[in-house]
């Protein structure tokens, strides 16, 4: 006959449950594998399939009853240190969208916005094309894979209950952050160029012929240059995208 204490029941729940916490709250944030259109449920499946299968691997958990005052501290910890990994990752994401979204506003495209249903946001077609090619290359290098490998090597630099200096997680989100508009800039800066010599191209025809209607013609002349702009350095975009895709992944070693 098996029988079960209150202290080895509760140092069983928690060896499951808190890695748990920290796997779905990364699982609920990060890019591609927290998308609207996968299904709540496959991503709880999924966390509780990794939390179950990288048990025997975490370190000796400690044991704290779940409905305590620290237990409650300790799910609240995990489910900060778990998003807070996610948001980095997708820190990056919103700058290949953001480098996007100013490339469309040079081009004219911001009058075509529409809401996009996965994020909830009003995007542009280039601005969801960067996404989606971002989102590509980052299947194409197992981002998906070092995530969850990440989050499974995370609990062995900071276990469960042992995460009280959060410092350096927040000043990776903080430096993460303040790349969004460097990354922003970079991808959208060959368009930026390219259309701001358009404009004075056109400002020097309005001077030299006052009766050429500047907004009529300027419009379809952007737009297409910004296309032509587009479609020139898709072929050099890879390289940049990936090392960013990349770093945004090793950041979460480096948490």
């Amino acid at each position: 006959m098996f029988t079960f204490t209150q202290a080895a029941l509760d140092g069983y729940i928690a060896q499951f449950f808190f890695p748990f916490l920290r796997i779905m709250a990364m699982m609920a944030v990060v890019p591609v594998l927290g998308n609207r259109a996968i299904p709540a449920r496959v991503k709880i499946a999924l966390s509780v399939l990794i939390a179950i299968t990288s048990a025997p691997l975490l370190p000796e958990q400690y044991s704290a009853p779940v409905d305590s005052y620290l237990g409650y501290a300790t799910i609240g910890r995990e489910i900060l240190i778990g998003a807070a990994m996610g948001f980095t990752v997708r820190l990056i994401f919103a700058g290949i969208e953001m480098g996007g979204e100013i490339a469309g506003l040079q081009m004219g495209l911001s009058f075509a916005g529409y809401i996009d249903p996965s994020s909830g946001s009003n995007n542009t077609a280039v601005s969801s094309y960067f996404g989606i090619m971002a989102v590509l290359l980052f299947l194409s290098i197992n981002g998906h894979l070092l995530l969850i490998s990440g989050v499974v090597n995370s609990f062995q630099h900071i276990p469960v209950g042992a995460g009280d200096d959060l410092l350096g997680i927040s000043k990776a989100i903080t430096q993460m952050g303040a790349k969004i508009f460097s990354v922003a800039l970079s991808i959208s800066l060959p368009i930026i160029v390219t259309l701001l010599v358009v404009n004075i191209g056109l400002g020097i025809m309005s001077r030299i012929a006052p009766q050429l209607n500047v907004f009529a013609v300027g419009f379809p002349i952007s737009l297409a240059v910004g296309l032509c702009a587009v479609l020139l350095m898709l072929p050099y975009m890879e390289r940049p995208l990936r090392i960013l895709l990349e770093q945004s992944t090793s950041m979460l070693s480096r948490i």
